[in-house]
């Protein structure tokens, strides 16, 4: 069986040399700027990989288990626009059907994706997660521990927030 470490290495390889993400292993947020007794009922968080999509600014998690039955991922949601299970392929696989369309249902009920490796590294996305809506003050903070350990040089502001000013020049009105 794969373990989670295999995993996160597995996808954060792909995530850094095929997709372009800057990518956090073992990212921490603390209480130090937030109330997450408030939020998740502790004092900090650790998600497995955290990434920053270059392109449009978009925050993404994913916590890796050794099986598909993990409700964990539920209370990273906050802290991202996009939370992932990501577990062996060889698990997700040898569950009963019934079982693991529950598990794809409730996963998809609560906007997480699934995402499966093989031992060949093989990634399969299963379900793509929904966006979540992010605070801008949780936003701001997990872009400020992502900045402590790695300095982002480019815009942070998701896409779908940016506003573009027309370029009167040319374009004729």
């Amino acid at each position: 069986m794969l373990t989670e470490t295999y995993l996160i290495k597995v996808l954060d390889t792909i995530l850094k040399e095929q997709v372009e993400f800057l990518s956090f292993p073992e990212l921490q947020i603390t209480s130090k700027n937030l109330d997450l007794k408030k939020i998740v009922e502790k004092d900090q968080i650790r998600i497995d990989l955290a990434a920053l999509n270059n392109f449009d600014g978009s925050i993404y998690f994913f916590e890796a288990e050794t099986t598909l039955y993990s409700f964990h991922p539920i209370s990273y949601r906050h802290f991202c626009d996009f939370c992932y299970l990501v577990c062996p392929a060889e698990s997700f696989d040898l569950l009963d059907s019934e079982s693991k369309q529950q598990q794809i249902n409730w996963a998809d009920e609560m906007g997480v994706g699934i995402i499966t490796i093989t031992s060949d590294r093989n990634v399969n996305i299963r379900l793509r997660a929904k966006r979540q809506e992010l605070t801008p003050v949780i936003r701001k903070e997990v872009i400020r521990m992502m900045d402590q350990r790695t300095r982002i040089n480019f815009s942070t502001i998701p896409l779908w927030e940016r506003t573009f000013a027309k370029n009167s020049e040319g374009m004729g009105e």
